[in-house]
């Protein structure tokens, strides 16, 4: 069993405190913007492109993480209060803000009409690392309680009771998806393997860990994040699909000009 990780906030006057979660998505958001704007810059890519693409994907993120949260985990505070839609801060989704960051994005490098796929393949670069580090706030305010465990990695929740702490198992996972996806940074066997590879790494071990989820919402017997998971795994095929045939069509074309010319 490990302790339990909390970390008091720091008043500073007033209402005023400096919260550990807000400091560890502070730092998230800084590590995966010099981590994205690197890895373009060294790959060739504008990085100031990227840089607006990473603007427009943490404000849309955000949006969309309160928005996701509100109608798809507590949709009846819409009935009671429809002014929560626009109270950004009370609460948020992690699949809200993938959706929503990878919209803001996408609209942005369309609009410069730049190649989106290669764009969104370096902000995965940032975006994982900056996961993990996101993911240690949610370790440390334990905001994603599971079942009452024996495990090793249990950790004991306030109350004392031992319990699987899906925050801090999804950052140890994360990590290893990172250090996956900077091993495979020189390799890109088709137009978008980086985000198929991130996403057959996360999206099956997302499902499981909701599954340990407590006294979360299902619809239908899953989890909201089981559903964007299952999301994810149909868009994850469909590039691995896309970038396969593509890849076949190109070799094609060269062995026929190369034919032509001999």
């Amino acid at each position: 069993m490990l302790p339990y990780l909390n970390i008091p906030e720091l008043k500073i006057f007033g209402p005023f405190a400096i919260r550990p979660f807000g400091v560890l998505v502070a730092t998230s958001i800084v590590l995966g913007y010099w981590l994205s704007v690197r890895r373009a810059r060294r790959i060739g890519m504008d990085d100031k492109i990227m840089a607006d693409a990473i603007f427009w994907a943490v404000v849309s993120g955000f949006i969309g993480a309160h928005l996701f949260w509100t109608v798809f985990y507590n949709p009846g505070l819409i009935v009671e209060r429809p002014i929560i839609l626009l109270l950004v801060w009370k609460g948020i989704s992690s699949y809200g803000g993938f959706f929503g960051g990878a919209l803001g994005a996408y609209l942005c490098l369309r609009g410069k009409k730049v190649p989106v796929l290669g764009y969104i393949e370096s902000l995965l670069f940032g975006l994982v690392p900056a996961w993990v580090v996101a993911r240690m706030g949610c370790t440390v305010v334990f905001d994603h309680p599971g079942r009452k465990t024996g495990f090793i990695l249990g950790m004991a929740d306030r109350a004392g009771v031992v319990r699987h702490n899906l925050g801090f198992y999804e950052m140890i996972w994360t990590l290893f998806i990172c250090l996956f996806l900077y091993g495979f940074r020189k390799q890109r066997l088709f137009e978008g393997f980086h985000i198929a590879l991130v996403i057959f790494l996360y999206a099956p071990m997302r499902i499981f860990f909701d599954g340990l989820r407590v006294d979360d919402r299902t619809w239908w017997g899953l989890t909201p994040g089981q559903y964007f998971s299952i999301v994810l795994l149909v868009i994850g095929t469909v590039l691995v699909i896309r970038g396969v045939k593509g890849k076949e069509i190109n070799s094609n074309i060269t062995a026929h000009r190369s034919g032509n010319g001999s």
